[in-house]
C-alpha cells in the first residue's frame, strides 16, 4: 500500500469509524485507502502498524513507465497567461511513467504544508483559489488553518534555491459539507489565499471543465504531485509526473466489488494501469487530461487500494459533478 503521513488518531478507531479530529501535530493525513477492514480508519497504504509515526503521502493512482506525451520542445518565449498553458513542451510523445516533472512544468501545482511540513497537494484555479481533497483538511482546527501555507511555483520541495516559490497563507478553508470520510463520498475543498498570486511564466492556473458533461473515458490523463514512487518508498522532493488512462465507472465497480465501502459512484473518475507500482500523486492533487493544447482538471486524487495492486485503478473526485459547487465558493 501507499506509504503515507498516518495522523495519530486518539484511540486507534475501528474498522471504517471516521477518525476523531486530530491534534495539528499529526499531520499530514494519509491518502485513503479501502477497504478499511485491513486496517483501521484513516486506513495507510503502509503495512498496518499502529499510527504512531507520521510517514509522507504518496503520489496517487499506480504507475511507472507509460508512454505518452511531450517531446521537449522550446520554452515558449511568450508568456501565456491563460489557464492550462503548460511550459516547455508539446504535449506529445514523451515517456512519462513516475518520472521527474521539468521546473515549472505544471504551473499550478500546489504543495499544501502545516507547520512546515508538505502533507497534499492541491492546484491553482484562479489567483486566490487552491482545489484539493476534502480529506486533506477534513480535521483541521482554525489553530491548524492558522499554520497551513500554499506553495505555488515550487519544483523541489525540499530546498528553497532551485526555483523561486511563493508562500500564501490561507485565510479559508471550505469542505464540501456532504464530504464523508468512510466513503470518501464529496472528498472535495477550496481554500482561498490570503492575498492573490500574481500570474507568471511559472505560477498560473490550470483550466476547469466549464460546462462539460464528459467522461474522458479510455483517455490518457496525467497525475503530478510530490508522492511516493513506491510502495512504502520515501517521498521524493521533485515534483513527479505519470500517465494513466480513464477507466469506465462500470469496469471500476467490477474492479472494487465489495471493497469501495459506499461503492464507485457517479462522482467518482478512476485512473489507473494494471501492473504498475508505483503511486502517483499527493492526495488533493491535480488528474489532468490535455484539451486542444490546453490541460483541464479532471480527477482531484482521493483514495485507493494499495500500491501497485493492478487490479485496482486510483479513485478520483470528478471534477464535472461538483462544477456548481466550485462555482459557488469562488469567494
Amino acid at each position: 500500500p501507499i506509504t503515507t503521513k498516518k495522523p495519530k488518531p486518539k484511540p486507534t478507531p475501528p474498522k471504517p469509524t471516521p477518525p476523531k479530529p486530530t491534534p495539528p501535530s499529526n499531520w499530514p493525513p494519509p491518502i485513503p485507502t479501502h477497504p478499511p477492514t485491513s486496517q483501521p480508519w484513516p486506513p495507510t497504504l503502509a503495512p498496518p502498524p499502529k499510527p504512531p509515526k507520521p510517514t509522507k503521502p504518496p503520489m496517487y493512482p499506480t504507475q511507472p513507465t507509460l508512454p505518452t506525451a511531450p517531446t521537449p520542445a522550446q520554452p515558449s518565449p511568450v508568456f501565456d497567461n491563460s489557464c492550462g498553458a503548460k511550459n516547455g513542451y508539446q504535449d506529445q510523445e514523451r515517456i512519462v511513467g513516475g518520472q521527474n516533472a521539468d521546473p515549472n512544468e505544471w504551473p499550478w501545482i500546489a504543495a499544501l504544508f502545516n507547520s512546515g511540513r508538505q502533507f497534499c497537494g492541491g492546484s491553482l484555479i484562479d489567483q486566490t483559489h487552491i482545489l484539493t481533497a476534502a480529506h486533506c483538511v477534513a480535521h483541521m482546527t482554525s489553530w491548524d488553518v492558522a499554520r497551513l501555507t500554499v506553495r505555488l511555483g515550487d519544483h523541489n520541495i525540499k530546498t528553497s534555491t532551485e526555483v523561486k516559490h511563493v508562500e500564501k497563507r490561507v485565510k479559508r478553508v471550505v469542505r464540501h459539507k456532504n464530504f464523508d470520510m468512510r466513503t470518501l463520498y464529496n472528498d472535495i475543498a477550496i481554500l482561498t489565499l490570503d492575498s492573490p498570486v500574481t500570474f507568471s511564466q511559472t505560477i498560473r492556473s490550470v483550466c476547469l471543465p466549464q460546462g462539460s458533461q464528459a467522461r474522458f473515458e479510455g483517455i490518457t490523463a496525467t497525475v503530478i504531485g510530490w508522492g511516493s514512487l513506491r510502495e512504502n518508498g520515501p517521498q521524493p522532493a521533485v515534483l513527479q509526473e505519470v500517465n494513466i488512462p480513464v477507466w469506465t465507472n462500470t469496469e471500476c465497480r467490477l474492479k472494487y466489488g465489495n471493497a469501495a465501502p459506499g461503492g464507485i459512484v457517479e462522482h467518482f473518475l478512476c485512473a489507473g494501469r494494471a501492473t504498475k507500482d508505483s503511486c502517483s500523486g499527493d492526495s488533493g492533487g491535480p488528474l489532468m487530461v490535455n484539451t486542444g493544447g490546453k490541460w483541464t482538471q479532471v480527477g482531484i486524487v482521493s483514495w485507493g487500494i494499495g500500491c501497485g495492486k493492478g487490479q485496482y485503478p486510483g479513485v478520483y473526485t470528478r471534477v464535472t459533478h461538483f462544477m456548481n459547487w466550485i462555482n459557488k465558493n469562488l469567494k
